[in-house]
This record gives C-alpha cells, structure tokens and sequence, in this order.
C-alpha cells in the first residue's frame, strides 16, 4: 500500500498463487465451471474488487473505504491485482484488517507494506494476528 500524492490516494498491489486464490474465491462466492481452467480462475476480473475489499478492509481516520480494481496480470502461477484507494485527505492512522487466505490456511502469512513520503512499515499477518493499527501522526 503506496501513498500517491499526486492522486490523493493509496496504490495497493495485491500478489498470490493462482490456485491460492481459486480456493479463497470459491469459499465466497459461486463460480461458474466455465471461469475455471485448470485450478486458475478465468472469469471476468471485476470479482476481484470484490474480494480485495472483502478480505482487506482499510479505514483511514477511522473511515471505511473500499479500492477500486485498476488492472490485474494472469500469469501461470500467481495472479496481481492493482487497485487504487481514494483517502481524499490528510491521513492520520490506518486501521488494517488482512483475512486473505486465513480461512483456508490455518499456517497463512500475509506480508503487508505501508509506504508514504516519510514512513515504510512492514506487517506481517496471520490467523492469530488480523488487525493492526498504523498511526502517522
């Protein structure tokens, strides 16, 4: 999660294993057969918004806000999804909840990065640990 200042917003890539994120799509929602091809899905990419807001949730100054899907990479073994979150404003913390994978892997590690023009953090989410808390101020 980049801050962007010219956009007045976060860029938020997102990377998984292709079939990692097969299994976490079909535990939320029905796919039809034809949008699965050989443990990758293949539909239309607008499920993907929807997953990312649904299994990363960002609030800043305590405001939800959802990430809009800029483009996504269907490579052979791992898929990456681009969004973009619109803060619109100074930004004082971040709350973050991470749940990618953590319903399917009771062993899952999520590796979250926070940059911005003075800060770089790194996080590391877990069954155990889903939610944290960055204060800018």
């Amino acid at each position: 999660m980049e801050y962007i200042p010219q956009d007045e917003g976060y860029r938020i890539t997102v990377r998984m294993y292709s079939d990692d994120l097969l299994l976490d799509l079909r535990s939320l929602y029905q796919l039809p057969g034809e949008h699965i091809d050989d443990r990758i899905y293949t539909g239309p990419d607008d499920i993907y918004e929807d997953y990312i807001n649904e299994k990363l949730k960002i609030k800043i100054n305590g405001k939800q806000f959802s990430a809009s899907l800029l483009e996504t990479e269907k490579l052979e073994i791992e898929t990456i999804m681009r969004l973009f979150l619109e803060s619109g404003g100074e930004t004082n913390n971040i709350e973050i909840s991470n749940t990618i994978l953590t319903g399917i892997y009771m062993d899952q590690v999520n590796l979250f990065i926070y940059k911005d023009e003075t800060n770089e953090r790194a996080f590391r989410f877990t069954v155990d640990y889903l939610n944290e808390k960055i204060s800018l101020e």
